[in-house]
């Protein structure tokens, strides 16, 4: 097999700005404390119930896209990243990896990374900048790299590598890895996560090569993948050669699981130690019944958004999209919602922060309340009419609109109905149409939209690094589901690597703002995602990014008897 196109590893270069802006060392401090003056039993055994089995093990590749959720949890012991997200959402440097990463220039933007000279691979093979190089090339989306065989990358997501020039470093300090950017990154700590052994992906391929998870997935990290049970489990035992403190659990065990409902009863049943998933009230407190079981509900990262498509007719008028806005009751929603499991009732009114979060704004508020009576004035203004309890355009044609759900979505099943009784009030009529499969758990992944689509309540994600949220509303962005184009959002988007990192928050609320201005889409309510575990189990600190549950998974254990 051809290898990769490989950047020339040149001698690293002085930066054109020496003074450093940022630096971030191993002294960094974590969030969650392991408990202290516990001593763990280190023969203990963790299992753990996560989504479906991944088919592609290598989580940047767009073809696992589906599995990204469990390959997030699986792979968060096993390939190392520059920063771990704590329960809080605070990039931390792993310190096991590198000692330092420090941001030395500004203009180019270059940040200087340095790898602890023990870390290793689980073969032994050195881990060093040729790692670091290989990541960017196939996350870049950059023509010049090829993947084995030489075809073309086909990475999930390529935002911040697609603004780097070039990753170099040098056969005498293979330790020393210069970053050097095109185009700023405000949000570079989030680059080079679940980093890939570039001599095994060169071997095997990076979009179809990572098949088999045990010869495969060579380790970075605290444990290792020793063994899968097809359909039904894999096994993590402690890495031998990791060089940093050894975790407290002997082996964690992933199951399998079809979707929300067989999680609940292995739960009840006693039959796996931990999960994070979407239970209904009812499920809820079952689980908070179940003996030997520490159960909660965390407001997360994720909501539920009521999605337009602008690409043709009749939600290309902002008019009818404005109007579909009004007529919700988004505090009523939350509060039906989100009350049951004793979770504050608020909003989603930011698309980019967190209530709480520093630069959170409330920019949707005045759509909290229904104003029924605003809406149908509006569209009355445009020429619509209302004619009893039907609105109808200019040509008299009764406004008739189509809503997708997904199936393994009750939250979003419960929303839809709220939406139907809501235009209801105005005149407008939806007919929800389900799709995807039921047993399915949503966080494996999106379904795809059906064609033809009008509205469609999707989940979606407050981000763990504010530049993302540009992948949705930036023409053409990645996650861009509505077709939404505009200038003004577009030269909002395109500023972010050129301002001061002290307009950044400033700039982030500008384009959640021109979003509600533009009526784009409308958040519904943030998801709440329920993590048990057994009562024993200790150093688990859940919270609102509830997908990196597993980020300490090393600290996690039991008292010894």
């Amino acid at each position: 097999m051809a290898a990769p196109a490989a950047t020339s590893p040149g001698t690293t270069t002085s930066p054109s700005t020496t003074a450093p802006t940022t630096t971030l060392t191993a002294t960094t401090p974590a969030t969650t404390t392991p408990g202290q003056n516990v001593e763990y039993d280190t023969n203990a055994t963790l299992s753990y119930a996560v989504g479906l089995q991944p088919q592609n093990w290598d989580i940047h590749s767009a073809s696992a896209a589906t599995w990204y959720l469990t390959l997030e949890q699986v792979l968060a012991q096993v390939w190392p990243s520059a920063f771990d997200a704590g329960a809080n959402g605070a990039p931390m440097l792993d310190a096991s990896l590198l000692s330092s990463a420090t941001e030395v220039s500004s203009d180019p933007q270059i940040i200087v990374y340095q790898i602890n000279p023990r870390a290793v691979w689980s073969d032994g093979t050195a881990i060093t900048y040729a790692d670091f190089a290989y990541n960017w090339q196939a996350q870049s989306g950059k023509k010049a790299f090829a993947d084995a065989a030489r075809k073309a990358f086909t990475p999930l997501d390529q935002a911040g590598y697609d603004d780097i020039s070039s990753v170099s470093g040098a056969p005498s300090d293979p330790y020393t890895v210069t970053v050097t950017f095109s185009h700023p990154y405000p949000d570079w700590q989030s680059l080079f996560s679940y980093l890939m052994p570039a001599h095994v992906a060169r071997a095997v391929g990076f979009d179809s090569g990572f098949t088999d998870p045990v010869a495969d997935l060579v380790s970075g990290g605290p444990y290792l993948v020793s063994e899968l049970q097809d359909g039904y489990s894999l096994e993590l035992v402690r890495n031998a050669h990791y060089w940093g403190s050894p975790a407290n659990l002997s082996t964690i065990t992933y199951y399998f699981m079809s979707g929300a409902a067989e999680t609940i009863n292995a739960l009840s049943a006693g039959e796996v130690d931990v999960a994070a998933l979407q239970a209904g009230p009812s499920s809820f407190k079952q689980l908070q019944a179940t003996s030997g079981l520490s159960v909660e509900a965390v407001a997360s990262n994720f909501y539920e958004d009521l999605d337009f498509n602008e690409m043709g007719s009749p939600l290309s008028s902002p008019v009818l999209r404005e109007a579909v806005m009004m007529a919700l009751n988004r505090a009523g929603m939350a509060t039906e919602l989100l009350g049951p499991y004793g979770l504050a009732t608020t909003t989603v009114d930011n698309r980019v922060y967190l209530p709480g979060e520093p630069g959170y704004a409330p920019d949707g508020a005045s759509y909290d309340q229904a104003a029924l009576a605003a809406a149908v004035e509006l569209l009355e203004s445009k020429g619509y009419t209302l004619k009893g309890n039907v609105l109808e355009t200019r040509t008299g044609s009764p406004v008739q609109l189509s809503l997708f759900v997904e199936q393994a979505d009750p939250v979003a099943q419960e929303l839809a109905l709220l939406v139907v009784s809501s235009l209801a009030a105005i005149g407008v009529t939806v007919t929800t149409t389900p799709g995807g499969p039921a047993s399915a758990d949503i966080f494996d992944g999106p379904t795809a939209l059906p064609a033809g689509w009008q509205m469609a309540i999707e989940l979606r994600q407050v981000p763990l690094y504010a530049s993302q949220v540009a992948r949705s509303y930036a023409t053409g962005g990645a996650t861009n589901l509505d077709g939404y184009s505009s200038a003004a959002m577009n030269a909002l988007a395109n500023a972010i690597g050129s301002v001061t990192p002290a307009e950044l928050p400033a700039l982030y609320d500008d384009i959640d703002d021109q979003a509600w201005k533009d009526f784009v889409d409308i958040p519904l309510v943030q998801v709440p995602v329920v993590v048990a575990r057994s009562s024993s189990l200790l150093n688990i600190e859940p919270g609102p990014y509830f997908g990196d549950i597993a980020w300490d998974e090393q600290d996690w254990g039991f008292r010894a008897p």
